[in-house]
């Protein structure tokens, strides 16, 4: 008995060793675990703290993206829209290439026919011209004949009025005048001056305010009494020299306005000079 109870309490010494052996093991372990846990825990944090740093990092390429892709799609709109606008732009380059060649040949012939009308036109001037020189020549000559007759006209008048003054003068030299009885008279006449008579006048008379040559216009002074009316001819006399025809466009109370017609001597037309018209 005093053996076995020996043996248990030697038993119970060693279990107690080895009881107090593996709590001082297992405290380590469960201390180095706890180190480790900690360990995982700072980990943990740290690996989540990264992770959100990654989070808003992936948020911002994200954001930056999307920003990229709305550029870029507007960049691509962009190059669409040139794209069509150089479509269109050549398309117009061409039609005006187009357009400019048939310019050109629209030009070209405009200018073939400026040719011909100028040459027309010169040909028509000269013939105008000559025309207009037949006319005046007629015309003078046709007013050379009534002035010549208007002479004529005069000179017998003047004849006629001699013959009267002469027979209307007394015979006897003292002024008294004899009668067939022998009685005597005394004689009251005495030839009157000559009654100035008429002048033959071409027409009548303005003066010539100004003249453009250039274009072909000249403005004369009106009157009442020259009675002009619009699209009349008329021929300016002056110093009974024919200037060249007038075409009457425009009349106010106080100004004529006429066309220069082709043959006018606009050389000898100047402002202020006093010229006659011829109907």
């Amino acid at each position: 008995m005093n053996s076995l109870s020996m043996i248990l309490r030697i038993l119970a010494i060693v279990a107690a060793l080895a009881a107090g052996t593996l709590f001082f093991l297992g405290k380590e372990k469960l201390a180095e675990q706890q180190a480790a846990q900690i360990k995982a825990e700072q980990a943990t944090v740290a690996v989540q703290a990264e992770l959100a740093t990654a989070n808003d990092q992936i948020s911002t390429l994200e954001a930056n993206l999307n920003t990229e892709r709305e550029a870029l799609a507007d960049e691509k709109r962009k190059i669409e829209s040139v794209r069509s606008e150089m479509y269109t732009a050549r398309q117009e380059v061409s039609r005006t290439q187009q357009q400019i060649g048939e310019t050109k040949k629209s030009i070209g012939e405009l200018e073939s026919a400026a040719k011909r009308l100028r040459a027309d036109l010169l040909q028509a001037e000269q013939a105008l011209v000559g025309a207009s020189k037949e006319g005046e020549i007629a015309q003078m000559n046709e007013r050379i004949a009534e002035l010549e007759k208007a002479n004529a006209d005069l000179k017998e008048t003047l004849e006629d009025a001699k013959s009267r003054a002469s027979a209307a003068r007394p015979t006897n030299n003292t002024g008294g005048g004899t009668l067939a009885s022998g009685g005597t008279y005394s004689s009251t006449f005495s030839p009157s001056a000559s009654q100035p008579l008429p002048t033959a006048s071409i027409g009548a008379e303005t003066t010539i305010q100004s003249l453009s040559a250039k274009d072909g216009l000249i403005v004369l002074a009106n009157n009442p009494e020259l009675g002009l009316t619009l699209g009349t001819e008329l021929t300016l006399i002056k110093d009974l020299k024919a200037l060249g025809k007038v075409k009457i466009i425009q009349i106010t109370d106080q100004l004529v306005v006429a066309n220069l017609l082709p043959g006018a001597k606009t050389r000898e037309m100047t402002e202020g000079a006093t010229v006659k018209l011829l109907r």
